[in-house]
């Protein structure tokens, strides 16, 4: 499919669309994870960890609008990624933290699509939390994206490049 051009919708797509357009404030179709990081922290290998996710997968910097009578999927060139490390404000527990998190609704049509969090609790304790809308990922997608960010902050970290398996297909061509 020519990416530079926006693209139809999946049928999945098709249906979380619609549905989000009926309740553009609704958190039903959120996907979160939250990771507790303990030791030591490189923040610049973990925004390249982030940056080289988000240029691997299309899903993740892709935005959707109504165009017509058709929805259409716009994959955006890949960017950067900059984290900023929060501290659980005063008076707030984590738990707080990661539900008022997932409570925050998507923008389907500005994106991101994919939110990222870093708290932390300590010198060498933080969490991450993650969060994507459903129509971009999936139960099963979440937990190899999140193998893959640990793989490339493994190898980032200590001052390897990171090679993944090219990627046969990604999403935009099954819809």
């Amino acid at each position: 499919a020519d990416r530079s051009q926006p693209l139809g919708l999946s049928y999945a797509q098709q249906r979380q669309w619609f549905l989000w357009q009926l309740d553009p404030e609704s958190t039903a179709y959120t996907i979160p994870a939250a990771l507790r990081l303990s030791g030591s922290l490189d923040i610049a290998a973990l925004e390249h960890s982030f940056s080289a996710l988000i240029a691997r997968h299309e899903t993740l910097r892709t935005t959707f609008r109504q165009q017509g009578e058709q929805a259409v999927q716009i994959i955006h060139a890949p960017r950067a990624l900059t984290l900023m490390v929060e501290s659980v404000p005063a008076g707030q527990t984590l738990e707080a933290c990661v539900q008022q998190e997932m409570q925050r609704p998507f923008d389907l049509e500005q994106g991101p699509l994919l939110r990222v969090r870093l708290l932390n609790l300590a010198a060498d304790e933080h969490v991450l939390i993650l969060t994507q809308h459903h129509i971009v990922s999936d139960g099963w997608s979440m937990p190899i994206m999140v193998d893959e960010l640990v793989r490339l902050y493994e190898g980032y970290s200590q001052g390897r490049e990171v090679v993944l398996t090219a990627l046969d297909m990604q999403y935009a061509d099954y819809a």
